[in-house]
């Protein structure tokens, strides 16, 4: 039977500093038998090299050692991350530098000896005050400054209530569900849900669980142990592991083999994950975000998807709209992409280039749209953007498929629209000449007469 290491309260990564041996290894196993992640440091010099290095959630640190004193590792560890939760190690009867070490910052001291069951509740105490100054921070900054919601462009109102609907699920540490079709940006948002949440100041991970073979996503996933199979020469840690304490990204979660799917599902509902080849099942402390462009409810009657499966995901479904639902945001879009592409050099976007773009419907959605805008950038010699720089850029010129929106449609208004582009595009062209738009268009003198009065052309 599989062992099973006790899971931590709150998993977090910890800093032991002490120069006697014995103290270091019982706090190390005490530590990791909780399941906590433990780095030992043995002198105030190598305790600041490590605090450098990466992030620690807890500093657990002798207050006199040879050379240096835990009060300069409290100061170092502060300096490095306010929120860090610092312990001073003190003698039974010392604990007047302890109280001066608490008014300098640390959380809390603990007397030597001390009961197990006593620094077990005090960290967890720690943990969870650190947990709510960080949530608090990131609220606050989110008042401000939207972070990464910066690369999510739109002022129409489905992006408005997505907008809100992203800050308000960031501060909540549940599974989300992002839906869309290809090209709406559902990466963007998941890398907006953590830079908003608790988790920011540890990694986001993304996997694109449709691009990678079964028996390769199953390691890059849950790693693997030495010797799991050909090429194993050494552990590996997956991407739970690597993401510890951060954000985990499944993206194009619908096309996940079913034999992952189990293990995904197990993964989420536990919290724990085994290794290929491992015996050991290792506690994990991420978010689960997960995106598709599929509907996995018609996934699951297929048998393709596993229901269970994608009612832990669902906890929070967000969907993006695709961009012929918001017209509305096609200018300011373009305008965020010029400015990204042009560097500061001189760009003018002519109306009928803006025209054009509304009248497209757009099926590859904001990424389409902001490669046609490169394109058409670099086909321009002088800055200046028309109708025809995006129909030589290709997404004009090629007749493409109507997509019906999911609520459906005006026909006679969507064919009024599509007629005035064709117009407007000849007259442009034609540089307002009406009879060579008519020739270009195959018309009439009258018919072309008769559509520029109905079109205000």
């Amino acid at each position: 039977m599989a062992a099973i290491a006790e899971a931590p309260p709150l998993a977090a990564r910890m800093l032991v500093v002490d120069d006697e041996p014995g103290m270091r290894d019982f706090l190390q196993i005490m530590l990791e038998k909780r399941g906590y992640e433990v780095v030992i440091a043995a002198a105030v010099g190598e305790a600041r090299a490590r605090l450098r290095e990466t992030t620690f959630d807890v500093v657990i640190t002798d207050l006199k050692m040879p050379g240096g004193s835990g009060l300069d590792v409290l100061a170092e560890a502060k300096e490095v991350d306010p929120s860090c939760v610092v312990f001073l190690m003190t003698a039974y009867g010392d604990t007047a530098s302890a109280v001066e070490a608490m008014k300098l910052g640390a959380y809390d001291y603990l007397t030597k000896p001390f009961q197990v069951d006593e620094v077990a509740l005090a960290l967890r105490n720690g943990l969870e005050l650190r947990r709510l100054a960080i949530e608090n921070r990131c609220l606050r900054e989110a008042a401000v400054h939207r972070g990464g919601l910066d690369r999510l462009v739109g002022v129409s109102l489905p992006m408005q209530a997505l907008f809100d609907l992203v800050l308000r699920t960031a501060s909540r540490d549940c599974t989300v569900l992002i839906t869309g079709e290809s090209g709406t940006g559902k990466e963007l948002v998941a890398h907006a849900i953590h830079d908003h949440s608790a988790r920011r100041s540890r990694p986001l991970v993304a996997i694109n669980c449709g691009a990678i073979p079964e028996t390769l996503l199953e390691s890059e996933l849950f790693g693997h142990e030495k010797g799991a199979f050909t090429g194993a020469l050494a552990p590996k840690e997956g991407l739970f592991e690597v993401a510890r304490g951060g954000t985990v990204f499944l993206d194009e979660i619908g096309e996940t083999p079913s034999l992952i799917q189990v293990k995904l599902l197990r993964a989420i509902q536990e919290r724990r994950i085994r290794r290929v080849g491992g015996l050991v099942d290792i506690p994990i402390d991420v978010r689960f975000l997960a995106a598709t462009n599929r509907a996995l409810e018609e996934e699951i009657r297929e048998g393709r998807f596993r229901d269970d499966l994608y009612y832990r995901l669902n906890v929070i479904p967000i969907h993006l709209p695709p961009l012929r639902d918001r017209r509305d945001d096609i200018p300011l879009l373009v305008e965020s992409f010029l400015a990204r592409l042009v560097d500061g050099k001189s760009a003018t976007v002519e109306p009928s280039f803006i025209r054009a773009c509304l009248a497209h419907p757009w099926p590859g959605n904001v990424r389409e749209l902001e490669n046609a805008v490169e394109r058409a950038t670099i086909l321009s010699p002088d800055g200046r953007l028309t109708a025809d720089h995006l129909m030589a850029a290709g997404s004009a010129a090629e007749p493409v498929e109507p997509v019906l929106p999911e609520a459906g449609l005006d026909f006679e208004q969507w064919i009024a629209r599509q007629e005035r582009h064709l117009l407007v595009q000849a007259l442009d062209r034609s540089n307002g000449v009406k009879s060579e738009a008519a020739r270009l268009l195959h018309l009439s003198a009258r018919s072309m007469r008769y559509l520029a009065d109905k079109y205000k052309l």
